[in-house]
């Protein structure tokens, strides 16, 4: 079984420490990706411009081969000069099948040939062969994937991939510019295996063959490390392909993502714009506590316990043991009914009180001072 899909040779240099950023694209845009065969075609060129690539589309193995110039074992009396591109693509995404050949074959002649052995392949199958893993990785394809694929998902996929291929398995990319989910998804519409490391948070996802099967961060390790993570993981991160042949917790498909994760994480979402702010200290105001709490879940009482002043929104989410969206959507509801408050208001009552001075209890009543002419 191969473990993933590389017949690169080993590079004449080695990559630099922390890999190249995925989304450094040089010259300010994403230079042109070349697509080969009828593969969701329109939806997928708009994908790719939405990306700040320019798609070229040809139908066939000849075409394509025109259009890079590369001559399989011999000239191509039908190529002339104006049909080759000065600058080559950022990458190729060529269907398995095409009217005139085989797209395993057309990404081995790419090999073969030093103008394009740089080049890398997607490759695009309508139908699921066992042989087409072990197939591609012959041929030296840098990506396998299967219809239906989501356009976007092979556009994420670019902006990995585009002008790297073989040697070049590190990429560095940010969560602002790709996130984490975004990402995940694309992954496990192929079958490569690898991870995902955040550079400032103790984060990392496992996938392997289109699978999530570990993950780890603050902590928590499995499923619930791997919705934590997609929540909250933010900044710099590095995705290194390579086998990945530990034992796992768990095993999410792209589908269980998609249906089961991403709904709750657009919920989470939505609350982060328009809710609580994550570095928010809450406190209880337990009188409006007591006046609410017939009319709450006895649930609530795993959130309420939680804002002790001290903690940030973030790091009671982090705590609770509810789904992130709920739990969000509980503190939510309960600072709106006024039982938390923010603790800077009880902060700076307690200040007020302190710069008051102790109360005058015991101090001495001084009678009044006689008027002159008294006696």
């Amino acid at each position: 079984m191969v473990a993933y899909l590389h017949a690169a040779p080993p590079p004449e240099a080695s990559t630099p420490a922390g890999g190249r950023d995925a989304l450094d694209l040089p010259g300010g845009d994403g230079g042109w990706v070349l697509l080969v065969g009828e593969t969701a075609r329109p939806r997928v060129a708009e994908a790719l411009a939405r990306e700040g690539f320019e798609p070229v589309l040809v139908d066939g193995a000849r075409a394509a081969l025109a259009r890079l110039g590369v001559e399989p074992g011999g000239t191509l009396p039908d190529l002339a000069p104006s049909d080759v591109k000065n600058d080559a693509p950022r990458l190729v995404i060529i269907d398995a099948d095409l009217p005139d050949g085989d797209g395993f074959s057309l990404c081995g002649v790419l090999r073969a040939d030093p103008r394009s052995s740089h080049l890398p392949v997607l490759l695009v199958a309508k139908h699921a062969e066992e042989f087409h893993r072990d197939l591609a990785a012959g041929v030296g394809a840098d990506e396998y994937l299967v219809e239906p694929v989501d356009a976007h998902d092979i556009a994420v996929l670019a902006r990995l991939k585009a002008g790297r291929r073989g040697e070049e398995d590190v990429y560095d990319a940010h969560t602002t510019t790709l996130p984490l989910v975004s990402l995940m998804r694309a992954l496990l519409s192929g079958v490569r295996s690898g991870r995902v490391v955040l550079s400032e948070e103790e984060g990392v996802l496992i996938f392997r063959h289109g699978l999530v099967v570990d993950a780890t961060f603050h902590g928590e390790r499995g499923s619930l490390a791997f919705r934590r993570l997609v929540c909250f993981g933010s900044g710099a991160y590095t995705v290194t392909f390579g086998p990945e042949l530990h034992r796992g917790t768990f095993s999410m498909d792209r589908a269980f993502l998609c249906d089961q994760v991403e709904p709750g994480l657009e919920r989470f979402e939505q609350l982060r714009v328009k809710g609580l702010p994550l570095a928010a200290r809450l406190t209880v105001d337990f009188t409006r506590l007591s006046q609410e709490l017939p009319s709450l879940p006895e649930d609530v009482e795993q959130v309420v316990r939680l804002f002790d002043g001290r903690r940030t929104v973030r790091a009671m989410l982090l705590e609770c043991r509810f789904p992130e969206a709920l739990a969000y959507e509980a503190a939510t509801r309960l600072f709106m009914l006024g039982v938390l408050v923010p603790a800077i208001l009880v902060e700076e009552r307690e200040r007020a009180r302190e710069s008051a001075g102790p109360p005058r209890l015991f101090e001495p009543v001084l009678a009044p001072e006689p008027e002159p002419g008294t006696s």
